[in-house]
């Protein structure tokens, strides 16, 4: 049965809480790029990167299928799904976690101009722990328990926010170590609350299978080439920037990133609801609802969203002057085109959310894929000569391009489907 208007908010204000903490951090990371000299600033904007890079292979594309297979029509088969799953982010947490330390210097290397040193076994920790962190809280997802998860996201903000923040208040904070060191203490705190919530949702009983294993290794496959092509097209910017373009350049697109990344959250939110409530509908026959409520998503998350962009668009060098104590001025055009683009993202977002949920995760691949290429050739090509502004251009470009393929592909699919039943 589709959810009711009263269950969806009392669902989804819970989803938008538990990612406005993470727009809360990004008040802190304003406050880190404030802090930080440049040099330091492009360390940790780089090891940030890495970090999401090393957690995207070490388990986080698995937790994709975790979500969506553990939505599906409540039984033993579901749940064998949901176990295989877990069993394979944790695999790929570790593999991943001992090839980084086992190739770190080869990294290092990579980029002579940054410090490194020290950080590859930090990040090591932050994604072991992260993946620790996220299995339970995704299992909670996937019985639509954001109420549990929002208090678990509250808990790893107060947790890393808090450290981070009195670091900076106290004027000791001094590069990335201190804050992956607080990110790894946050996972910690949120796995230990998420595990204990999902005590009565885990179900070892119903153990794995080689048939869970070949759904959620075929699935996850997918979307580790929809994850990996959506980290080139997201943070191909940042590394291409930290080997074309001067340090300063990776300080201020960083910086521009950080303000406009809070308005993200929102559509963020709205993907934690959709996937598991239009997966469950999908498979058991309720389809003809699906598009009229992925645009119902998008009005909303627009609405939540048009005055920050407004003022991003309109007053970028103001903000910036005003956040940054006029540390980035001159870089005001990246802010106003990353801004403008945060109403295009959520067609995109949202719409390769529900191709997911329709078991058309291929869907998003492609289109991700076509944005990937897209943006590394305007990045290769722009960088050089425009620095963060032609990383915010091809930005745009990569994410036009997704957003009109991945709805023209999932709205085929949906009359398809809609029309045969």
């Amino acid at each position: 049965m589709a959810l009711r208007k009263s269950k969806t908010f009392k669902i989804g204000l819970p989803a938008l809480i538990s990612q406005g903490s993470l727009g809360l951090w990004g008040i802190v990371s304003i406050l880190i790029a404030r802090s930080l000299a440049d040099q330091a600033y492009a360390t940790y904007a780089l090891a940030r990167s890495i970090e999401m890079f090393a957690g995207l292979l070490g388990g986080g594309f698995v937790l994709q299928a975790l979500l969506k297979l553990g939505s599906e029509k409540p039984g033993k088969d579901t749940s064998a799904l949901a176990n295989t799953a877990i069993l394979v982010t944790i695999t790929f947490s570790f593999l991943i976690s001992a090839l980084l330390l086992l190739f770190g210097n080869y990294l290092d290397s990579f980029y002579p101009d940054i410090e490194l040193h020290g950080i590859l076994p930090l990040i090591v920790l932050v994604v072991i722990t992260g993946s620790l962190a996220h299995i339970p809280r995704n299992l909670l997802l996937t019985r639509l328990n954001t109420s549990s998860v929002m208090w678990a996201d509250l808990l790893s903000f107060i947790i890393r926010g808090g450290i981070v923040g009195w670091l900076i208040y106290t004027g000791v904070l001094t590069g990335a170590a201190q804050v992956l060191k607080a990110t790894a203490f946050a996972n910690l705190g949120a796995f230990v609350l998420n595990a204990w919530n999902v005590r009565n949702i885990f179900e070892p009983s119903a153990g794995v299978n080689w048939i869970a294993l070949k759904r959620v290794l075929k699935f996850a496959a997918y979307s580790l080439g929809t994850s990996f092509a959506g980290f080139i097209y997201t943070r191909t910017d940042i590394l291409m920037l930290g080997k074309l373009a001067p340090a300063a350049d990776v300080a201020a697109y960083s910086a521009s990133r950080a303000l406009t990344a809070m308005v993200v959250m929102v559509t963020a939110a709205a993907n934690m609801v959709l996937m598991p409530s239009v997966s469950r509908d999908w498979t058991s026959g309720l389809k003809k609802s699906v598009i009229k409520r992925s645009m119902k998503a998008i009005g909303i998350v627009q609405l939540i969203q048009l005055p920050v962009v407004v003022a991003l668009v309109v007053f970028p060098k103001q903000i910036i002057d005003i956040v940054y104590q006029g540390k980035y001025s001159e870089n005001w055009p990246i802010l106003a085109i990353l801004g403008g683009l945060a109403l295009v993202r959520p067609f995109g977002s949202i719409f390769s959310t529900v191709s997911a949920a329709m078991n058309k995760p291929q869907y998003s691949f492609w289109c991700i894929l076509l944005s990937a290429v897209v943006n590394v050739t305007l990045n290769i090509y722009l960088i050089p000569s425009m620095g963060g502004i032609g990383a915010a251009w091809a930005t745009v470009a990569a994410v036009v391009s997704g957003a009109v393929a991945v709805m023209y592909l999932s709205i085929r699919h949906w009359r398809k489907e809609s029309e045969s039943t």
